[in-house]
């Protein structure tokens, strides 16, 4: 390619291991959207009832704000996202979409059989990246992007540290997180390395579970009522693919080892057993001593509202409070979460450690 900047590769989900991007000489850049804010008629018309967060994201696609994107990588990790890969495919196929579109599955369960597929699934993701740069992967390239990943690993390490000790609050972890997924290692490393600000000794440490979090805007309300998110387990916080990465001497074994990384990643709603969730999270509370759980679920994103359920036995049994709130909708989600975290933190002040 002529032009000296990294090719820009957008990411829709979760399970994009970004050492093989980085491997091809691009740049990968996880699209988000946000909590808030009304889809318009055309992006309900094209995708249906679905994930209020997979409507804003096509109506962004439409209106040409990621057209900087040399391709688009979707992961098959909810049906949302299924449902907008179908789409988006068929919007490229007809001229109105300027990228090409690629579709990752990358079943989570442990087995030979389904690492070999997921491994061959990040060979085809790395042809695709290939295909856009002009460059190869191959194990020296593999290499290269894997010191880059791990020292963002090492940085955002240091800043969980620094949530422990209540030196970054759940807002600013948060953001940290967002632009480690967006930018390159170098400028994600200082993001999170800047991430730090000032807790309130009086604000009481939780972890927040449900739908994952596109943006801060719900954590900003919970952790103005006097809470603060030490943890989450959703994947755009401490579930997130990042800071990680696979040796090998060649490709090939690089993506069978990155294939058998993913089976060990923490559990996520959309296609892990409820109790496998429940204990995920039972961990996370003991580890950060959470006071509180606040389980804040989207509308239309069913599948961490399947989880709550066993949740709620396991945290009973832990003595901790859990606070829920399914089916928000975009109009009331900040009203919503504020109203959340204020009775959370009434009954953690009531209940007795």
């Amino acid at each position: 390619m002529n032009d000296t900047r990294p090719c820009h590769i957008g990411i829709i989900g979760a399970d994009v291991p970004r050492q093989i991007v980085l491997a091809a000489g691009a740049q990968p850049v996880r699209l988000f959207s946000t909590w808030v804010g009304e889809p318009t008629q055309k992006a309900v018309e094209l995708l249906g009832a679905t994930d209020v967060v997979a409507l804003r994201l096509l109506d962004e696609i439409l209106a040409g704000r990621y057209d900087e994107l040399s391709g688009i990588v979707i992961c098959n990790d909810t049906a949302a996202n299924l449902r907008l890969f179908y789409l988006l495919r068929v919007l490229f196929q007809r001229g109105m979409l300027s990228f090409p579109i690629i579709l990752l599955d990358a079943p989570n369960d442990p087995g030979d059989a389904r690492e070999r597929f997921v491994a061959r699934q990040y060979e085809k993701l790395a042809a695709f990246c290939s295909e856009l740069t002009d460059v190869a992967v191959d194990a020296e390239t593999l290499a290269t992007a894997a010191t880059r990943e791990r020292h963002v690993g090492r940085a955002l390490h240091k800043m969980r540290e620094r949530r422990a000790a209540r030196e970054c609050s759940g807002s600013a972890a948060l953001a940290a997180y967002r632009a480690a997924a967006t930018d390159m290692p170098e400028a994600a490393i200082s993001s999170v390395d800047a991430a730090s600000d000032t807790v309130a000794a009086s604000a009481l440490p939780i972890v927040v579970t449900g739908s994952s979090h596109p943006d801060g805007s719900l954590y900003d309300v919970v952790e103005e009522a006097g809470l603060v998110v030490f943890a989450e387990d959703h994947d755009a916080g401490d579930a997130a693919w990042l800071g990680e990465a696979a040796d090998g001497s060649t490709a090939a074994e690089v993506y069978a080892a990155l294939a058998r990384m993913h089976t060990q990643r923490p559990p996520l709603a959309p296609r892990s057993r409820s109790r496998a969730r429940a204990a995920s999270l039972s961990a996370i509370v003991t580890r950060v001593q959470s006071r509180g759980v606040l389980a804040l679920v989207r509308e239309l994103d069913d599948a961490p509202a399947w989880d709550l359920a066993v949740q709620r036995m396991a945290m009973r049994s832990a003595g901790v409070p859990l606070e829920e709130r399914v089916r928000i909708s975009q109009d009331g989600a900040l009203n919503t979460a504020a109203d959340a975290a204020k009775t959370l933190r009434d009954r953690i002040v009531k209940e007795p450690l």
